[in-house]
């Protein structure tokens, strides 16, 4: 009797497709899911391959989905796209996933004025150097912006001012924000393709 009603809850609940099948078509959906993602190969960009174990969630949802009859897929639907919609609205916006490579970013800016103004009070010089002093900017500034040092010269030919340019290193990743520090310590930005310049917006 209770192998009868065991044998009728599976029939109510589990789907006729063999658990290769199910295991096969949840590979293939995550997959997919992955490729999207991954288009220009920007989520391996942005995230650390070993980010990857967060594609096993989907994947335990897809192997659900296709276990199930089609009554309970839709059930699994109905819980899952309000799930979805609540926590992209929430956490996924461009703004919120690039906040962290541009204070990245920012933060480099500041360090290397500050490495310049030290050189030249160092050296008891009123120019400063050809070249950025070495200094050792975060795997995340260097990962996500191209610095660029930009002396400005005198009629002598002394260095009497610069300008940093930082500027996205895949702008095709949505990563458009660019930013540029004078050497008075002022940040510059912009959101257009292309390099930052002091004619633009400035933080106070």
């Amino acid at each position: 009797m209770e192998a009868t009603g065991e044998r009728q809850s599976n029939i109510l609940v589990r789907s006729e497709m063999g658990w290769t099948k199910v295991a096969a078509w949840a590979a293939l959906g995550t997959s997919l899911l992955f490729a999207v993602l991954n288009w220009h190969v920007c989520w391996l960009f942005r995230n650390e391959p070993q980010n990857l174990v967060v594609f096993f969630y989907p994947l335990a949802w897809l192997v659900l989905f296709f276990a199930v009859r089609t009554r309970w897929r839709l059930v699994f639907l109905l819980v899952t796209i309000p799930a979805l919609l609540l926590v992209a609205n929430g956490r996924w916006g461009i703004s919120e996933m690039n906040s962290g490579a541009e204070s990245a970013a920012f933060q480099a800016l500041h360090q290397m004025q500050s490495s310049l103004s030290a050189s030249r009070a160092e050296h008891h010089q009123q120019e400063y150097p050809d070249a950025l002093p070495s200094m050792n900017l975060s795997p995340y500034a260097q990962k996500y912006y191209r610095f660029e040092y930009i002396p400005r010269r005198s009629e002598n030919g002394e260095i009497v001012g610069y300008i940093i340019q930082a500027t996205p290193a895949r702008r095709d990743c949505e990563f458009h924000r660019s930013f540029t520090i004078a050497d008075d310590g002022r940040v510059f930005w912009t959101l257009e393709p292309r390099a930052a310049t002091l004619s633009d917006m400035h933080y106070e």
